[in-house]
C-alpha cells in the first residue's frame, strides 16, 4: 500500500488516514491467510470446462444500478479461475497449450492464498477466459506480469503498431513496461480492434475492490475512474432542506460559491456491498444487510475533503462512544463526483426513533436509556469541542464546534433483532459543519452565512457571535424535544409543540419555531413565554419523574441560557448528566414524582 499525497494523515489521536492504490487486496490476502475454508463447485461445472467456466463467470457478473454497461464479478465466484482441478482440465482441453508446461502454468495460476507474498495470476486468467484468449496466459507468467499490474493501461491498434494510453494512477503500483505490452499484445491477427477493446472491458470485471480496514487505521482507496465499485444496490437518501442565513449588514454568500468553498455537503446513498468484498472486523451494530451509508461529497477540492476526513479520523472510537465511525474513503473521479465517505448504516435518526419506538406507556427502562444516551452524547460533544487549536484561546468563535445538532443529525443504530433498549444506541453525525468552519471563520467570525437550521439556532446569531456554547444550546433543544416526546408523545414533538413556538419573526419574514425571539430592536433576546409555558406543562405532567424534572430545570435554566457566556461548556454538562444518573440507584429517582417542581 502506497501512501497518498492528499490521504497518509495522521496526529497525537485518532486514526491514521493511509492512501490504498492496490484496491484492497493486500486486506485480502490477510483475510485469506486466516481463512480454511475450501470452496468445491458443482460437478457439472468441472465437466463442463473452459466453456462452463466461461459461462459460471458470465453469469455472476453483478450489474451496476444505475449504469447497465458497467459490472464486476465478486470475489467468491472469481475464485472459480484459480480452482486447480477444473484450471488443469482447461489446460489440458486446449490445443494451444503443450502438455509440459502445465504444471507450471497450474502453480501460478492456482497459488496458495495462504502464503505469504504469493503472486497471483487468476484474474488475468479470468480475463483471458471471457476473452477466449487463455493460451496467452503462459506469455503472461513468462514476463511476470501478474495481477498486480491490473488494470492494464488502454491498448489501441493503429496501423501495423499499437498505441498504449497509460492510467492516472498506473505510477502507484507496478507498472507494466511498454515492450511487454508489445511482446503481448503486437500480433494484430490475435488482437484484433475488438480483442483488445475485449481485453480493456473485461479487466474491470475483475479488479473491484476489497473494501476492509485495519485498527485505527482508515483506508483512502484511489482508483481510476474506470473503476467498478462492488455494490449491488444503492439508493440515494433524500437531501436535507438546506437555509441560509445572513445577518443585516452583511453581505450574503452565494449559495453555490458556500457549497463550493465548504466541500463537507454532498448526498447519501445507502449501497449495498457484496458480501465477499468487504470486511470491516466484528461490528456489532451491523446485521446481515451488509448495507452502508455512502456520503458523496459535492466539491472536489482536495483539502476541502481532507479537512473533513480529520474531523471524523480524529473521534473515529466508533458507535460505542456515541460517534460515527469512518469505515474508508474513495477517491474515483468520474461523472458523479471525485470524494466518497463510508458509514455504517444506522437504523434511522433519532427523530424516527421517537416516531417508531416511543410510546405512552411508562417505561423505567426505557428512561434510563434515555439518560445514558443523552450523556454519551454529551459526552461525544464535549470530545469534539476539545479540538481547540493550541494558538486560539477559548472564546475563539467557531473552531472545534459541530455547528448543526439536531434530532436529524443524531442517529440511531441497534443491534440485529434488537427490541428493547439494551440494543440501541444513539451516535452524533454530520462534522460536515464543524470542518467548513475552519476554512470561513477567519474572515467570516459573525457567521450568520453558515448554513444553520434555524430551529436550534442561538440567540447569539441574532445578538453576538456564535461559540462553541450554541452547541449547547441546539444541545438544550434537543433534548427538550426528547422529554417532550418521552413525556407526551411524538405527536407533541414533531406538531404540537413547533406549532406553539410558531412566531412571526420581522428579520426572517416568517413565522419561525425557534426556542428564543429577539427583543430591544433585535438587540437582546429571551426565552419564548411558549417555551416557558411548555417546560412547565412537562413539570405538571403525572409522567414526570424526579429525574425528568432536574433535567428539565437543567435545560431552561443552564443550556438555554440566553447569555452565551453563562451557559454551561460541554464538559459542564457531561458532570451535570452524569451527577443526575448517578442517583439511578434510588429506584424512585425514575419513578415518582415531585409536585415542588410545579411551583419552582
Amino acid at each position: 500500500m502506497a501512501p497518498s499525497p492528499i490521504a497518509n494523515s495522521s496526529n497525537s489521536h485518532g486514526s491514521i488516514h493511509q492512501g490504498c492504490y492496490d484496491r484492497g487486496y493486500h486486506f485480502r490476502q490477510i483475510l485469506r491467510r486466516t481463512s480454511n475454508s475450501d470452496t468445491r463447485y458443482p460437478s457439472k461445472l468441472y465437466s463442463g470446462g473452459l466453456k462452463a467456466l466461461r459461462t459460471a463467470l458470465w453469469e455472476a457478473r453483478k450489474v451496476d444500478t444505475y449504469d447497465k454497461h458497467k459490472c464486476f464479478i465478486p470475489f467468491d465466484k472469481l475464485e472459480l479461475a484459480r480452482d486447480r482441478t477444473l484450471v488443469e482440465q482447461i489446460l489440458r482441453d486446449s490445443s494451444s497449450i503443450h502438455d509440459p508446461t502445465i504444471p507450471g502454468l497450474l502453480d501460478n495460476i492456482c497459488s496458495d492464498p495462504h502464503q505469504e507474498g504469493s503472486v497471483t495470476f487468476f484474474r488475468i486468467f479470468a480475463i483471458l477466459v471471457l476473452c477466449k484468449k487463455i493460451k496467452y496466459i503462459g506469455k503472461f507468467i513468462e514476463l511476470k506480469v501478474d495481477d498486480s499490474y491490473l488494470p492494464l493501461p488502454a491498448i489501441e491498434r493503429k496501423g501495423n503498431g499499437i498505441t498504449i494510453s497509460r492510467h492516472k494512477h498506473e505510477k502507484n503500483r507496478p507498472l507494466i513496461e511498454s515492450k511487454a505490452i508489445h511482446a503481448i499484445f503486437d500480433d494484430e491477427d490475435d488482437w484484433e480492434h475488438g480483442d483488445l477493446n475485449s481485453f480493456y472491458t473485461h479487466q474491470w470485471w475483475v479488479i473491484a475492490p476489497f473494501l476492509a480496514r485495519e485498527e485505527r487505521m482508515i483506508p483512502h482507496y484511489i482508483l481510476e475512474a474506470n473503476d467498478i465499485l462492488p455494490f449491488t444496490r444503492k439508493e440515494r437518501v433524500p437531501p436535507p432542506e438546506l437555509n441560509i442565513e445572513t445577518q443585516d449588514g452583511e453581505e450574503p454568500l452565494d449559495t453555490d460559491e458556500l457549497l463550493s468553498r465548504e466541500g463537507g455537503f454532498g448526498d447519501v446513498s445507502i449501497v449495498k456491498i457484496h458480501p465477499s468484498h468487504y470486511d470491516f472486523g466484528y461490528q456489532p451494530y451491523s446485521g446481515d444487510s451488509h448495507s452502508f451509508a455512502l456520503k458523496r461529497l459535492k466539491s472536489p477540492n482536495a483539502n476541502a475533503f481532507q479537512l473533513e476526513v480529520d474531523g471524523l479520523r480524529k473521534y473515529n472510537d466508533g458507535i460505542e462512544k456515541h460517534l460515527i465511525p469512518l469505515l474508508a474513503t474513495i477517491e474515483k473521479e468520474d461523472d458523479a463526483g471525485k470524494y466518497y465517505l463510508l458509514f455504517p448504516e444506522a437504523s434511522g435518526d433519532l427523530q424516527e426513533f421517537w416516531k417508531t419506538q416511543f410510546s405512552q406507556s411508562t417505561n423505567k427502562l426505557l428512561l434510563r436509556w434515555m439518560a445514558e444516551q443523552c450523556l454519551g452524547l454529551t459526552r461525544a460533544l464535549s470530545m469534539l469541542h476539545r479540538d481547540q487549536d493550541s494558538d486560539k484561546n477559548e472564546d475563539y468563535p467557531v473552531y472545534g464546534r459541530h455547528g448543526d445538532i439536531k434530532a436529524a443529525n443524531i442517529l440511531w443504530f441497534a443491534t440485529p433483532g434488537a427490541t428493547d433498549p439494551s440494543g440501541w444506541r444513539l451516535v452524533l453525525s454530520d462534522f460536515g459543519l464543524m470542518r467548513f468552519h475552519r476554512l470561513v471563520s477567519r474572515s467570516i467570525q459573525t457567521s450568520r452565512n453558515l448554513k444553520k437550521t434555524i430551529t436550534y439556532q442561538a440567540p447569539e446569531f441574532d445578538i453576538a457571535k456564535i461559540s462553541r456554547k450554541s452547541d449547547i444550546w441546539a444541545l438544550g433543544c434537543t433534548f427538550l424535544e426528547f422529554i417532550t416526546c418521552y413525556i407526551s408523545g411524538y405527536e407533541a414533538v414533531d406538531k404540537k409543540f413547533p406549532s406553539d413556538r410558531g412566531e412571526y419573526d420581522e428579520r426572517l419574514k416568517f413565522d419561525a419555531d425557534k426556542f428564543y425571539h429577539t427583543t430591544n430592536g433585535g438587540k437582546g433576546a429571551e426565552l419564548k413565554p411558549s417555551v416557558k409555558k411548555w417546560i412547565s406543562q412537562l413539570h405538571r405532567n403525572s409522567r414526570c419523574s424526579t429525574y425528568l424534572h432536574e433535567f428539565l430545570y437543567y435545560i431552561e435554566n443552564s443550556m438555554l441560557c440566553i447569555e452565551r457566556d453563562l451557559r454551561p461548556s460541554a464538559s459542564q454538562v457531561t458532570k451535570s448528566l452524569e451527577s443526575f444518573l448517578s442517583k439511578c440507584g434510588n429506584e424512585s429517582y425514575f419513578s415518582e414524582t415531585s409536585s415542588a417542581w410545579e411551583d419552582r
